[in-house]
């Protein structure tokens, strides 16, 4: 994958949680922790997963219990593109 496909997932990616979080996408960094900064509980993730499924993104391979930032998502997500 090349740099701008990544900075165009990750921007997608952001998007996509600052719509469903009800936030301005300036406000999730990649050292964002989802539990503590957008409290986001474990169904919220799975919720989460969903929507981003129905967008378009390959959720099948990510590892739930693996994310704690908002980096990590990214990462889990761009690492099977």
């Amino acid at each position: 994958m090349i740099d701008s496909d990544f900075d165009k997932t990750k921007n997608k990616l952001k998007r996509e949680l600052a719509d469903y979080l009800g936030i301005e996408a300036g406000d999730v960094e990649d050292d964002s922790i989802l539990a503590e900064d957008f409290h986001m509980m474990p169904n919220d993730l799975t919720d989460f997963m969903e929507i981003l499924t129905t967008a378009g993104f390959d959720t099948t391979a990510v590892e739930l219990t693996e994310i704690e930032t908002f980096g990590d998502l990214v990462e889990a997500v761009t690492a099977h593109e």
